[in-house]
């Protein structure tokens, strides 16, 4: 068996000789001992040694990737791609999705601290800084960046760009929460209030916009549709003969269908009467302010509409606070909680049991009623 001795691997890394004793000592390096007068010393097997540093060169390639911000600034669109078309994970991920892993990874290499650049930007060290200098009330900006940072990581690895046991050891990093998450929710009385106020018409608002307002609460609190799938609601959508809404790709690309209650119906009839005509296919339509012609409505129009009404009432309401409403006032009704899962669009009841909002006023209400 051809051998190399410690000198000559020395000689051929440009490293010393104790460097490379170390490697052989730590069982990095693959060795040999061989008897020698007074104890023993330390051979490389030829062949061994040529793959291991094959395997080093490929692990310093590795870090070199990790350490380029351009690069993997690069592949973070690649890595966007891959989400967007399912080839990550076998499933393609919603646009809100996207959105937040784009957001969520570009605020990650923002909070990274100075003097990173000696660590790889992409490494157990850089994310434990990152997550232990967020506030751990903000337990939602921790885990979007962490499950950013994971995913992205899952794609390093599949090209070859970092190692496959970097994914578990972020594993230990995930994020706990520690304060309970504050949940938002009307009660029926509250929610009957938006809807009352929703009605009003305000400075600077027109006859449409008091429409456009009601109509939209109106649907979410109705129904229990995401913001994302009331947004995207188009006008083949919603049947009024049969009183049924189709909601086509939702959450997870899947499609359910919800029903249109009496009052809801009364709400979405008179908008479809004061909808302006355009060739857009979206249910819900707002007026440009720059060009005064209609635009599709968007998640962030939706959610400036539902913080000013939350300001008019005065109590705190937000868009998922609204299909937390839906969900509670419909088990408060006894409304079977299978129905109310398939309707909010959940695989699972308990998640759905997490959407059941029931304040200590209202268990004594309904106790003093027994």
């Amino acid at each position: 068996m051809d051998t190399l001795s410690i000198e000559e691997v020395a000689e051929d890394l440009k490293l010393s000789k104790r460097s490379v004793l170390r490697l052989a000592k730590e069982e990095e390096l693959p060795t040999l001992t061989k008897p020698f007068p007074g104890g023993f010393k330390y051979v490389v097997p030829l062949n061994l040694y040529l793959e291991w540093k094959k395997q080093s060169n490929g692990k310093k390639k590795q870090n070199n990737c990790l350490y380029n911000a351009s690069f993997l600034k690069e592949q973070q669109n690649e890595w966007l791609e891959w989400c967007k078309n399912g080839a990550l994970v076998g499933k393609p991920m919603s646009e809100a999705t996207l959105i937040k892993n784009s957001y969520s990874l570009n605020d990650y290499w923002k909070r990274l601290p100075r003097g990173h650049q000696r660590t790889p930007l992409i490494s157990v060290e850089c994310l434990r800084q990152v997550l232990s200098n967020i506030d751990p009330k903000m337990f939602a900006t921790k885990e979007n960046i962490y499950k950013a940072v994971s995913s992205f990581t899952k794609y390093l690895i599949i090209n070859g760009y970092c190692e496959k046991t970097l994914s578990e050891k972020l594993k230990e990093l995930k994020p706990k929460r520690v304060y309970p998450a504050k949940k938002i929710h009307c009660t029926q009385e509250q929610f009957e209030i938006l809807l009352t106020e929703a009605n009003k018409r305000c400075k600077g608002q027109c006859d449409y916009d008091v429409i456009l307002n009601n109509a939209t609460i109106a649907t979410i609190g109705f129904t229990g549709l995401r913001a994302s799938e009331l947004c995207n609601l188009r006008l083949q959508d919603v049947d009024l003969v049969n009183r049924k809404i189709f909601v086509y790709l939702g959450k997870g690309k899947k499609n359910r269908v919800v029903g249109i209650c009496n009052r809801l119906y009364d709400h979405l009839v008179k908008y479809l009467e004061a909808r302006p005509k355009a060739s857009i296919e979206n249910l819900f339509v707002t007026i440009s302010s720059s060009t005064d012609n209609p635009v599709a409505f968007d998640r962030n129009v939706l959610l400036h509409k539902i913080k000013r009404l939350s300001k008019r009432v005065g109590f705190d309401i937000n868009l998922h606070g609204l299909r937390r409403t839906f969900a509670t006032i419909a088990a408060n009704a006894g409304k079977p909680i299978n129905i109310i899962s398939l309707a909010l669009g959940h695989s699972d009841l308990k998640t759905t049991q997490g959407y059941l909002m029931t304040s200590q006023d209202e268990v004594i209400k309904e106790m003093q009623g027994w």
